[in-house]
């Protein structure tokens, strides 16, 4: 992370945000993205009520909802090798599913409860953190549209039903992004 722009990681950060949360709904949540960097004095601020990303599902192009193929670098899955996958894990007991260890980098990827944990350290010069809480509900919703389409406006609801709390903060040297959902129109 260290090579990649504040700017780059804000975009990153509200693409993310946006897309999780594109249809139906609650009028009194938002979501916020923060990105600091106090070496540079720059500061990012993104509030959205979860009212207005429903404007957005007209932006999500058709063959993203329909694709029914995922591509995460090399590897191919169909819909029902993504829905056996999900299932598996949705289903499993808690548990840490993964862990990189190597000398500059630490990654676990973990069940808790209703949630998927994945942490990052970095243990470099300027040594990055990455902590998401994602809840299994949300993902669940997502790929709960008929075989081959993702369902947007059911994943923005279930975050939606997930309340107040922190989705992803990321510290890398100075610089920090968060992410989270609150009752706020503004970010503290």
């Amino acid at each position: 992370m260290k090579h990649t722009s504040l700017f780059s990681k804000s975009l990153f950060c509200f693409l993310i945000a946006a897309l999780a949360m594109t249809g139906m709904a609650v009028a009194d949540q938002w979501i916020h993205v923060e990105v600091e960097n106090p070496r540079d004095g720059e500061t990012v601020k993104i509030n959205l009520p979860f009212s207005l990303m429903s404007a957005a599902v007209a932006m999500i192009p058709e063959d993203v909802r329909m694709d029914g193929e995922l591509r995460i670098d090399d590897l191919d899955m169909d819909w029902q090798e993504l829905m056996a996958l999900w299932n598996e894990i949705k289903d499993a007991p808690d548990a840490t599913f993964v862990t990189v260890e190597s000398r500059d980098e630490t990654v676990v990827v973990k069940k808790s409860g209703e949630y998927v944990l994945i942490k990052t350290t970095e243990s470099t010069e300027h040594g990055a953190d990455v902590d998401v809480k994602f809840p299994l509900a949300v993902v669940d919703a997502l790929l709960s549209g008929p075989e081959g389409t993702f369902d947007f406006e059911a994943a923005l609801q279930a975050l939606s039903d997930y309340g107040p709390g922190e989705l992803v903060t990321v510290r890398d040297g100075d610089e920090t992004v968060k992410v989270w959902i609150d009752n706020q129109n503004e970010a503290d």
